[in-house]
């Protein structure tokens, strides 16, 4: 098993048909037959064949409709962002590195939000960092989609989400939107850039207060060594008022791309066989320029004789 939560567990799987690794998902045994689990099960396999975007874990198909729903998905390489802030101990990442996760994440959510899907579930343990670097997000089993009647199931509470990524709009009960993926993304990146959230409490109920009645501290007072466009981008991402945070996904990723922090390409070493290639224009430029002076000296000398001779 690769994981559990309150309504489904996750196993690694083989599909028999092309041995192709995979994840199945299937409700918990006290969640089969219920209603609310089986409309959950359809509404995620539908926001799956509608969200196709290298940043979004693929739904490979579904199960029969019957009282035990399934779901297949794409198996991803890697690890989650928890488990990698986790192995740095409460260190921060560098803020590079925050950044260039940051606007995978953004492009991804994107382009849910255009096709009309909100996650309202953005938080470490849903995205997973491949081995290469790229992100994917995993989990839409509470997102919302456009235009969709609301599904519930006996068990889970009036609120959606995680509390430590929760908006105040979603603590307060109401639907997730655009905007509340955007808070979520903001936490996500203060987090990665101190090496914990802007909110910590005794308990979840503490912790979903501060959310709902209090500006989240400058992350200033616990980095200050960040630069200051950059802590600006991320107070405004996390903003208690939806209305004063960044309008749309977009935007969020085109504040994060005008930043002045430098983002280095990272370093790939050549091959032998790009070494060589560089070696051998070197050595061509080299004779080129080898001949030229030398057909300049000749050319010098000649001048030299002739005025010499006159």
């Amino acid at each position: 098993m690769l994981g559990h939560g309150g309504m489904s567990r996750v196993y690694l799987a083989r599909d028999l048909h092309n041995q192709q690794t995979v994840v199945l998902k299937i409700p918990n045994d006290d969640l089969i037959g219920n209603v609310g689990v089986y409309e959950r099960y359809k509404r995620e396999s539908e926001i799956g064949n509608r969200v196709n975007h290298p940043n979004v874990q693929r739904m490979l198909n579904t199960g029969e409709p019957r009282s035990e729903e399934y779901l297949v998905m794409e198996y991803i390489q890697g690890q989650t962002l928890r488990t990698l802030l986790e192995e740095r101990e409460g260190n921060p990442l560098p803020p590079s590195e925050a950044i260039r996760l940051t606007l995978q994440i953004c492009d991804a959510l994107a382009y849910c939000h255009v096709h009309g899907v909100f996650h309202r579930d953005i938080k470490p343990e849903n995205i997973m960092v491949q081995d290469d670097g790229t992100i994917k997000l995993i989990d839409f089993g509470v997102a919302l989609l456009a235009g969709a009647r609301r599904v519930t199931w006996r068990g889970l509470t009036g609120t959606v989400g995680t509390p430590d990524y929760m908006s105040p709009e979603q603590i307060r009960g109401e639907r997730g939107t655009a905007s509340s993926d955007i808070y979520a993304v903001g936490v996500i990146l203060y987090e990665m850039l101190c090496g914990h959230p802007p909110f910590e409490g005794e308990n979840v109920f503490a912790v979903m207060n501060q959310h709902a009645t209090q500006d989240p501290p400058s992350i200033l007072d616990s980095q200050p060594e960040l630069s200051p466009e950059l802590a600006t981008v991320v107070m405004k991402a996390i903003r208690r008022d939806a209305d004063k945070r960044y309008k749309t996904m977009p935007d969020l990723c085109h504040a994060l791309q005008n930043l002045n922090e430098v983002i280095p390409v990272p370093y790939e070493p050549e091959t032998p066989g790009q070494s060589t290639w560089r070696h051998q224009i070197l050595l061509v430029v080299l004779i080129i320029i080898a001949l030229a002076l030398v057909v300049i000296a000749i050319g010098v000398a000649a001048q030299m004789v002739h005025n010499t001779a006159h």
